[in-house]
């Protein structure tokens, strides 16, 4: 359900750079497949969108971004740069799990009672998370978890393994911040799984 608010939704956590904005009564978004460009896209996508929706960033009454986990650097880059426009117009932000919108994605699609996401974090390991699909929401049972690859994964009957990239989009992300409560701007920092970590060792 759609709010009265003017949001503003940035995805840089996968694939495809994804903004959109939500204002009363209609989402509209720019999705670009730019693997490692999400920093020379995004700024641009947003001045754009904002520019088709006739709207000055201080219109805006928040920014949404995708928390991660995910790429480490695209994770940072949505994170700072919703950051920065909501301290430029004095707006919260909303953060939202990026297994979430994964999930929500699948739920709109897909005829199954569930789906377990599994997304690449590093080599041998897996973000693994889990989502019961029930009245019409995407409902989760388990968050993100750092799981290695030989260890088998529970998928109930009626549930599907998500194990594929997926072009995440700016719209659905929107559509789930709108449920959420507003955060102080200085909030806007990435979703961290424990025992996950940015350095490799040379060779990895």
């Amino acid at each position: 359900m759609l709010t009265s608010r003017r949001l503003l939704a940035i995805e840089t956590t996968g694939v495809a750079c994804s903004v959109a904005l939500a204002s009363p009564g209609e989402i509209i978004e720019h999705t670009q497949v730019a693997e490692r460009r999400h920093n020379a896209l995004v700024l641009g996508m947003v001045d754009g969108l904002l520019a088709a929706a006739g709207l000055a960033p201080k219109q805006l009454d928040a920014v949404a971004f995708s928390a991660g986990p995910g790429s480490f650097t695209g994770v940072r880059i949505g994170a700072a740069v919703a950051q920065g426009i909501a301290l430029g117009v004095d707006v919260g932000v909303v953060g939202v799990s990026t297994s979430h919108v994964m999930a929500e994605q699948i739920r709109r699609r897909a005829s199954v009672l569930g789906v377990v996401t599994k997304r690449l974090s590093r080599r041998g390991w897996h973000y693994v998370a889990r989502y019961r699909f029930t009245g019409g929401s995407a409902e989760c049972e388990a968050g993100d978890a750092l799981v290695a690859d030989e260890v088998s994964l529970d998928v109930p009957d009626g549930w599907l393994l998500a194990h594929r990239e997926e072009r995440l989009r700016a719209s659905v992300l929107a559509e789930l911040a709108l449920t959420q409560p507003l955060l102080d701007a200085a909030a806007a920092t990435p979703l961290y799984v424990d025992g996950d970590s940015p350095w490799r060792k040379v060779g990895e």
